[in-house]
């Protein structure tokens, strides 16, 4: 099969369009062929070499997490799905070492929702590792309906996605410079992720993306009764499933800048490390 692989960590230079390995599914896994897959921050920082996969790199590498396409075939034991489903996925490449940049991918079963044929694959291809961080900060949070919330960049591609998303959990978005909020998701760190923290009002809650400003023992230990919380993503249906509802109802927009052909990966790296991104860079496969 044709995959967008690197042998280096480095710029984007280091991609290449090559023949890899047909892969096979495992039981409890889904092969998919992919028909579109999208770029996020954290496969530039892969890329780099910045985020090191968990287990020792192994090139050539596929990166990517994002996955829409139709189920080609299933592993042993497999359930749910059959030959020629519509799907999108998430595969937690860093940890899992499966990149979804080429023709097919192997994700397991928990890990893949059924789209609605109104859902384009490229609309859906943009959707789980935004929306289910998104949806999974909210859950952090654990607030009641009603309550108000801040999103420290409702302009990012995840902080546009917590925006859209708070009306449809019921809470109300406060505006990014809002005080004595009942929470608080930071997208951004450092600066702008105290600035966060301070807005809440006391007993309230609190919960960042960007684990590496909560430092234990430091701003983000609890305090004023606001316990801090790290998103991790999760990667399973239950966050996915409602991401895919929302599409089908058409109340959702996972905000696509520019669509692009797989072979063209290397320039949508550029220009997702460019400033001035405001959207999601999609990677069509069928072109």
């Amino acid at each position: 099969m044709k995959a967008a692989v690197i042998e280096s960590f480095g710029g984007v230079e280091v991609f290449r369009i090559a023949e890899q390995p047909h892969p096979e599914p495992k039981p409890g896994e889904v092969l998919i062929r992919v028909h579109a897959s999208s770029v996020n921050p954290v496969d530039a920082g892969v890329r780099s070499g910045r985020i090191l996969p968990y287990d020792p790199a192994q090139f050539p590498m596929i990166l990517g997490w994002d996955a829409a396409g139709t189920v080609e075939t299933l592993g042993p034991e497999t359930e749910g799905f059959a030959p020629g489903d519509r799907v999108m996925g998430l595969s937690p490449q860093p940890g899992s070492l499966v990149g979804t940049h080429a023709e097919f991918t192997t994700l397991p079963a928990s890990q893949i929702v059924k789209i609605a044929d109104a859902v384009s694959f490229i609309t859906a291809a943009a959707m789980p590792l935004i929306g289910s961080t998104a949806l999974a900060a909210y859950q952090a949070l654990d607030l009641p309906p009603g309550a108000r919330v801040l999103v420290n960049n409702p302009k990012g591609a995840v902080g546009a996605m917590a925006a859209a998303i708070a009306p449809l959990l019921g809470f109300e978005l406060a505006a990014s410079d809002a005080q004595d909020v009942d929470g608080a998701i930071d997208v951004r760190g450092g600066e702008h992720a105290h600035q966060a923290f301070a807005a809440v009002k006391d007993s309230g809650a609190y919960a960042t993306i960007v684990p590496e400003w909560w430092k234990p023992g430091g701003v983000f230990t609890a305090a004023r009764g606001i316990t801090p919380v790290t998103v991790q993503n999760p990667a399973n249906q239950q966050v996915l499933l409602p991401l895919s509802d929302w599409l089908a109802q058409g109340v959702l927009d996972p905000g696509i800048e520019e669509i692009m052909p797989l072979h063209r990966i290397a320039e949508a790296h550029r220009r997702l490390e460019a400033p001035g991104r405001t959207g999601k860079f999609v990677l069509d496969h069928t072109c």
